[in-house]
Formats: structure tokens, sequence, C-alpha cells
């Protein structure tokens, strides 16, 4: 089910889709510029200008690599011409993903053998557990939705007859809790 339609489903909205749509996008856009981008990621290792990039045999991602997805490796290698632009797309046999996915060696027995890699490598891939973080968005994205269309100026509740309804008081602070839970991952951190 499209993102639009959950939101209009639990929110029980009747703004138009344009707006809603509007909604979303802004949402988006804010967890974005905050957490980073989801989904398909370049990394950029090694550099033209660094002389010991050329020496090395394995690289290290910061995010682990989604083995089951697309991997497209690319190294720029000027060598001796001074030009730039010498890139080789490398195939899956040309390196091996160890550690979970967070180290690529290169090997020297694949369709593009060499021992090192070259000085600069780009790597296109897909994070492992992206699934999981664009589900965690998603929630927290109706969430704010809702959390938007709730806030009333300065109503904090309302009653009438039996019906009684309380607004948090601080829809910001609410608005930061959310986003707060989608930054804090699980796992060990060492210092």
């Amino acid at each position: 089910m499209a993102l639009i339609d959950r939101v209009k489903e639990r929110t029980g909205t009747d703004l138009s889709d344009t707006e809603l749509q509007s909604m979303i996008d802004a949402i988006t856009a804010d967890l974005d510029a905050r957490l980073g981008p989801t989904g398909e990621i370049t990394v950029d290792l090694g550099g033209l200008d660094d002389p010991d990039a050329r020496y090395l045999k394995t690289l290290k991602l910061s995010r682990p690599l989604d083995v089951a997805l697309t991997v497209n490796v690319v190294e720029t290698d000027p060598s001796d011409t001074g030009v730039a632009e010498d890139e080789l797309t490398l195939s899956a046999d040309d390196y091996r993903v160890l550690h979970g996915g967070r180290t690529l060696q290169r090997l020297n027995g694949g369709t593009n053998p060499r021992d090192y890699w070259a000085p600069l490598v780009s790597i296109t891939y897909t994070p492992l557990g992206n699934a999981g973080i664009v589900a965690a968005r998603d929630e927290a994205t109706i969430k704010l939705v809702h959390l938007d269309l709730s806030y009333r100026g300065g109503l904090k509740s309302e009653r009438a007859g039996d019906y009684q309804f309380t607004l948090g008081t601080d829809p910001a602070s609410e608005r930061e809790a959310i986003i707060d839970a989608l930054a804090t991952r699980p796992g060990m951190v060492m210092a």
C-alpha cells in the first residue's frame, strides 16, 4: 500500500491527495536532512592525490552492504596517463565481500585482475537493513503527519457531553521525540 494511502487510512483526514503528499514530501525531506537518505548510496574511497591509496588490498565501508542487492564498483586509475577519466567498472568476480558486508577485498583472479585497489574507488550499494529503516521512516512519517493534523493552535482539549479529547502540551517536543526514536540505533558503541 502506498504511503499516502496508509496516511489517509490511519489519520482519517479529508485533505486532498496533493496537500497530503506535500506534507509527506516535507517530512521526508526533513528526515533525509537530519538522518541521511535511505536507499542506494555511493561512497568514494581513496583519492587520486593519496600516494598510499594504490596499495590497499581491502576497503572498509562505514555501513555494511546488502550482498543480496546490486553492488557497482568503479575504479579510477590514471596511472601514467594523467587522465583522471580512466575508469573501470568491476565484475563481481573482481572482489570479495567480507565481514558481513563491511569489507571489500580486491582479487587478482577475476575478469579484471589486480593485486591492489586503484587510487580512487566509487562503490554504489544499498546498505544492509535498509528495508527496516524505510519501514521505520514510513511509520514515523505517518505519526508526524498525524501530529501535524492534530495540532490546533492554542487548543489543548475539547469536551462535548461524554466525548473528551486532549492534545499533547508541546507538539514540537513530540515531533522531536518521534525523530529521535529513528536516530537511536541498537548496537554496541565503543569509545
